[in-house]
Parts: C-alpha cells; structure tokens; sequence
C-alpha cells in the first residue's frame, strides 16, 4: 500500500530489492540475539553483506548505462553469496537455529535467482540494441 504524497524510486518497485530489503530486517533481527562474542566479527560481517545487497540495487538502478547497473548489481550478487558462509557459521556456533539458517539460506538463494535475471535482462537488452536491423 502507497501512503499519500510519499516518493517512491523506481528501484522500490522491484521484486529482488523488496526481498533484499525483508531479509536484512530479517538478518538485523536474528544479529540482536547473537551473544557478545560474536558482535564485532560476524554479527557485523552479517549485517553489512545483508545490508549491501538492497544498497547496491537502489545504486545500480539509478546508473544510466547497462554496464554500471551490471556491475552494482553483480556487487549485490556477490553480498548475497557473502551472507551463505555467515549463515553457516552461525548456525554451527549455535546463534541461529536450523529453522533460521533454513530460511535465511532460502532468502539468499532466491536473491541470488532474482539477481543473476535480473542482470541477464540488463545484458539482453543492450545485445538488442546492438543487433544490427534485419
């Protein structure tokens, strides 16, 4: 639902940056519960590869060229693969249960589907404008 006379940018619109944008409420909720020992290490690793994810979306969707928005998207696609080896440590190290190592691992490989089309269109689309007219 749209509030009145609140903007929106266009990269708001898309599917992967509102499910990038739920999965690092997500991740930034679980982090609160992680003992002390692992604030300064991985609960920051976590939430500044969950957070780059939705950043460097909103980044790559406001570049005029095709090449740049691949490559903040691409940047986004490597966050998300960041976050997997965050994931299993914690969950190894008792901070996440299963079920949330399950869901969060779920999230990212989804993000990762969602980026790597959305990156294939991008690049599809400049081959189109390339093509030569038949």
């Amino acid at each position: 639902m749209r509030e009145e006379g609140k903007v929106y940018f266009d990269f708001e619109r898309l599917k992967v940056y509102q499910r990038a944008l739920e999965f690092a409420h997500f991740v930034f909720d679980r982090c609160r519960t992680f003992d002390a020992a692992y604030r300064n290490s991985l609960v920051d690793q976590l939430q500044r590869a969950a957070l780059s994810i939705s950043t460097n979306i909103a980044e790559g969707a406001g570049k005029a060229s095709r090449r740049e928005k691949i490559k903040y998207f691409s940047y986004a696609l490597d966050s998300a693969k960041e976050c997997i080896p965050c994931i299993t440590l914690a969950c190894r190290q008792g901070q996440l249960s299963e079920g949330e190592g399950a869901r969060a691992r779920e999230d990212c490989t989804a993000i990762c589907r969602m980026l790597a089309k959305l990156i294939q269109s991008v690049e599809n689309e400049e081959l189109r404008k390339n093509a030569p007219l038949a």
